[in-house]
């Protein structure tokens, strides 16, 4: 016969679950107590589109007669019975709240909405359900959310029925507000706003003060769809400074990760340069476990080191905020238009200012070959950070060296391999960076070794006889690894320093690319024009207002001779010497222009 059931509880089914999870209307929600932006937390950052995209949607739903519009997941960090922090999503709470406060005033200027004026009211402030209140007597009520300090002053103004100043994104989001309601009449502001406190559901998760809440959002994130790299990183670091005696460091810590988050002018400028900074404090950081990475690194440098994490986690923050390391990265290493000061200054120490071959035509060349950053960083901060000035010339003088070693292997390599693999060197070269950072003195010969190595393991475009022989077979796509050849090649010929700018010029196919304009081209028939059109040999440059496309233009070389005679560019206009465009006339051209190649991107071993 069977047992009958143990009907005893076990511990595990006595103890109730320490994370609480639950739907509430947003309006009950907020009117359970008192919600604090934790120190942690960004400022309130949503710009106008954000804003607008949000009460356009609840418009929607409203006009839909949708029995309810979710708006996500918040989570709250229980302090004390009634006071909660916000670990996660403080921009809806807060943007729900400045929705609620503009329709407060609407409610307020109209004179007969005074019920609706109460019940916004009790949602901003901490007021009895049966309490009299009006907003203008709002300088005396508590405000139920207390946003980052820098936001305190603007946010509570507003929801208060003050003005507001001209700046910030609270006023922003103040003012796509009130634009978007103005031209409401009663009816829909009450609709609306009927809407928001009967209708506006979300998910709160509650954290005890006990559980590290950094952990429950980075486990939320951290499933399904990704949290920005950025922000999982800036998460883990401020879980090292909960404790009250760490409330300097914090403050300190927090401005210096704000700095990264909004000092670039393209939001996606940031998350490139921490990558960028760790990759050559760290070494190689795969991209798709970047954070994972960077946090068993933080460990295991501060255990190196015999420092506690919190000690180690501050330094490096201290030093991938430092504003030269961000400059270096956002208007130097990424920008199309690099810095022309450092660009100065750095070619005079190397005596390089009237070269073809010069820190702003390295920038150039390995721009968009991300794989180079760090390579590139490493060895400009080396620059940067000499103090000594007559070291600092010879600093240059190798950097310089290097560079051009760098961008001779990638552009030699981009121009002969059917395509540039990244994979194939990111780890290689993230690793170098490393070690470039680590030294003391700058790698010279170690350098071109390592780069010899590299390419030794793939094509062996650095010896000359085999490049050149590449780029005498090659056909060639892609406007700018196109322009970057032909640029190079011609300052080889013109003979001087000229640096023209990549967007005043195309590419020009002598003989046309369409098959339409083939049947002209005496000296291809019997041929087919598709194995000739594309050789290096058959591309040239033209300034833009001088490429003409059409039937005239491209008839016949006779009619292209005229334009290309009247070129600014060596290499084009010598093609007026050219009595006919045949495929020997491409064969002869392409043997002549894979020579000066070899020339211009010359490996100095």
């Amino acid at each position: 016969m069977l047992s009958p059931p143990n009907r005893k509880k076990t511990n595990m089914q006595n103890q109730n679950p320490l994370i609480e999870a639950g739907s509430w209307l947003f309006s009950k929600l907020l009117q359970r107590g008192f919600f604090e932006v934790p120190w942690h937390q960004r400022y309130y950052d949503w710009k106008s589109d954000h804003v607008r995209e949000l009460l356009l949607d609840i418009e929607e739903a409203v006009i839909e007669e949708r029995h309810c519009y979710f708006l996500g997941t918040v989570i709250l960090v229980k302090k004390e019975p009634t006071r909660w922090e916000i670990n996660d999503g403080q921009q809806r709470m807060i943007t729900f709240s400045l929705i609620c406060a503009a329709l407060c005033r609407k409610f307020a200027d109209n004179g007969s909405g005074s019920h609706n004026e109460a019940r916004a009211l009790r949602i901003l402030f901490d007021l009895d359900a049966d309490e009299n209140c009006s907003l203008d007597d709002a300088q005396n009520y508590t405000p139920r959310i207390s946003p980052q300090r820098d936001d305190e002053v603007s946010y509570w103004s507003v929801i208060r029925g003050n003005s507001i100043g001209t700046n910030g994104a609270i006023t922003t989001a103040w003012k796509e507000i009130e634009k978007f309601i103005s031209s409401w009449t009663l009816r829909q502001s009450e609709d609306y706003f009927d809407f928001l406190v009967q209708k506006l559901e979300i998910a709160c998760i509650e954290v005890p003060s006990k559980v590290d809440p950094n952990a429950v959002f980075e486990t939320i994130n951290c499933r399904g769809k990704e949290l920005d790299d950025l922000d999982l990183i800036r998460n883990h670091i401020y879980s090292h400074f909960n404790d009250e005696e760490d409330l300097e460091r914090r403050r300190s810590v927090h401005k210096h990760l704000e700095k990264i988050s909004t000092g670039f002018r393209a939001k996606r400028i940031a998350p490139e340069y921490m990558r960028c900074y760790l990759q050559c404090v760290f070494g190689f950081l795969h991209k798709d476990s970047f954070y994972r990475n960077v946090r068993k690194e933080i460990k295991e440098q501060a255990q190196k080191i015999n420092k506690s994490l919190a000690d180690y986690a501050f330094e490096l923050t201290e030093k991938v905020a430092d504003p030269k390391s961000m400059c270096l990265f956002s208007e130097v290493i990424i920008s199309p238009s690099p810095d022309p000061i450092t660009i100065t200054a750095f070619n005079t120490a190397c005596q390089k200012t009237n070269s073809s071959r010069n820190l702003a035509v390295f920038l150039w060349e390995l721009r968009g070959y991300k794989v180079t950053q760090p390579l590139v960083f490493a060895l400009l901060t080396a620059y940067l950070r000499e103090p000594d000035g007559r070291k600092k010339k010879r600093v240059a003088k190798t950097i310089h060296k290097n560079l051009s070693r760098l961008a001779t292997f990638v552009l030699r390599t981009a121009f002969v391999a059917p395509k540039f693999e990244p994979s194939h060197f990111e780890t290689k070269f993230s690793n170098f960076a490393k070690n470039i950072m680590q030294d003391t003195e700058i790698p010279n010969e170690e350098f071109a070794a390592f780069l010899l190595d590299c390419d030794r393991d793939h094509y062996n475009v650095l010896d000359d006889s085999k490049f050149e022989e590449g780029i005498y077979e090659a056909q060639m796509k892609g406007a700018r690894k196109i322009k970057r050849f032909l640029f190079g090649v011609n300052s080889n010929r013109q003979g001087s320093s000229q640096m023209f700018k990549d967007s005043e010029f195309t590419v020009e196919h002598i003989l046309p690319k369409s098959d339409e304009h083939w049947e002209n081209w005496q000296a291809f028939e019997g041929k087919d024009p598709r194995e000739w059109v594309n050789r290096i040999g058959n591309l040239t440059l033209l300034a833009r207002a001088d490429n003409k496309p059409g039937i005239r233009f491209n008839r016949s070389f006779e009619k292209k001779k005229e334009i290309y005679a009247e070129s600014t560019v060596e290499i084009t206009h010598r093609l007026a010497q050219y009595d006919d465009w045949t495929p020997e006339s491409i064969k002869e051209r392409q043997r002549c222009m894979a020579k000066h190649a070899v020339q211009v991107w010359k490996f100095d071993q």
